[in-house]
């Protein structure tokens, strides 16, 4: 697991400036806080890996410091957040002083940005993910371009100013919101939401913003750690039907030929007449009232699908339900049934999910659409040939709607076909 730290720091006063609010900036550690409560990326505090962050506000310049020499238990794997918002005044060519204080006398009291990046250096942290929501941010990119070590830089702006804590609201908004179907925070190829995401979410609510309010701020981000993966996509989704799938998908329909059939036995012209007169199965619906359905031979390649699954069996040409088919009718229990089945009697022997996994993932890798003639191919070349008969066909083109493949994202970028 990714030994992972946070250094949170939040500031609302500075010499002559009044936004953003002690209200705003409380509400926003408020919100990082209960991010590390619920414990969902991991962070842990820079001084214990047992305990949970604790968010800074208006510290001095040596409370820093200090939580960097107390950080234990670094090594190579160890990541660290630096996340700061407030205000922040240029410093030469390519520096910020991030402000932090006021002390008694009205002065600002700060830490400029190359001193805290060094500082974090000297500790040997190599992994950084830094998000600065502050004016002039991005004049601070060539610090970065130098830096050793992998890294991740958010900015706010870039050479302008910072309004009132906007991104930081973006950059929450893209933590907090839980996973969903179709989410546009996955990366398909690295399996999860990755800091890069997380950016691209946030900056789109800004520009979303800006177009309304005309304001010029436009966020930035640079460094190729942002392909770390700070959530994994959960592997697949529940044992139970997955309802985000369509229901004229194969995925779909294969459910719903369980229960037309769960209503038999039926023969085979009875079972394509109940097919034709269910919407679910309609392709087209014509003018003048004439409708297509699936077609005849379609309706075969499903039924020798549920055979060789042993979803179904044909005593005297009358098509019924096994007890494998009558538990996959049950909506709480489709997915385990079916994935069940096809890994067991389907697919070809030797060929597992988990190579399924490797070989979608590989495709994928090389930018290729996982279609079955190409999973195929692929198999081969890592050493498995692969049957492509018609239920092994079928059972590819719907095992996406399961969430078997690519960490319950697949559906969002291959669903499972019409058919």
């Amino acid at each position: 697991m990714v030994d992972r730290r946070a250094l949170v720091i939040g500031s609302w006063k500075a010499a002559g400036r009044t936004i953003p609010t002690p209200q705003k900036v409380l509400s926003l550690l408020a919100r990082w806080q209960k991010i590390f409560d619920e414990d969902r990326y991991g962070f842990r505090s820079l001084a214990d890996r047992g305990a949970k962050p604790v968010a800074l506000e208006n510290p001095a310049r040596a409370d820093i410091v200090a939580q960097l020499d107390s950080a234990s238990g670094i090594s190579s794997e160890t990541e660290l957040l630096v996340y700061f918002v407030g205000h922040s005044v240029s410093e030469g060519a390519d520096d910020i002083r991030l402000i932090l204080d006021v002390d008694k006398d009205g002065n600002n009291r700060f830490i400029q940005l190359r001193s805290l990046l060094e500082t974090i250096a000297s500790e040997r942290i190599r992994k950084l993910a830094v998000i600065l929501d502050t004016c002039h941010a991005g004049r601070t990119e060539q610090q970065f371009r130098v830096a050793s070590g992998d890294w991740f830089a958010m900015f706010g702006t870039g050479d302008a100013y910072a309004f009132d804590a906007a991104f930081s609201d973006a950059v929450l908004r893209a933590l907090e919101a839980p996973i969903r179907k179709n989410d546009q925070r996955l990366d398909r190829r690295h399996e999860g939401m990755t800091y890069n995401k997380v950016f691209e979410n946030a900056r789109g609510r800004m520009i979303s913003t800006a177009s309304q309010t005309g304001s010029p701020q436009i966020p930035r981000a640079f460094g190729e750690y942002g392909n770390t993966v700070l959530l994994s996509a959960p592997r697949r989704v529940p044992t139970g039907y997955n309802p985000f799938a369509s229901d004229r998908s194969i995925y779909g329909r294969v459910f719903r030929l369980l229960h037309i059939i769960q209503t038999g036995p039926l023969s085979v012209d009875k079972l394509r007449a109940a097919v034709r007169s269910d919407p679910i199965f309609l392709l087209q619906k014509e003018k003048g009232g004439t409708s297509r359905y699936v077609s005849s031979e379609r309706l075969s390649e499903y039924l020798e699908f549920l055979r060789k699954a042993r979803f179904v069996v044909q005593p005297g040409g009358l098509i019924t339900l096994t007890e494998v088919g009558i538990r996959a009718c049950d909506l709480a229990g489709f997915n385990r049934e079916i994935m069940a089945a096809i890994e067991a009697h389907v697919l070809t022997d030797g060929i597992t999910f988990g190579f399924l996994d490797q070989v979608v993932m590989k495709l994928l890798e090389d930018m290729i659409p996982p279609t079955p003639i190409k999973i195929q191919e692929r198999a081969a070349m890592l050493g498995k040939a692969m049957k492509l008969d018609t239920p092994t066909r079928l059972a590819l083109l719907l095992l996406p709607s399961t969430g078997q493949f690519l960490k319950g994202s697949a559906d969002a970028i291959f669903p499972s076909e019409l058919g």
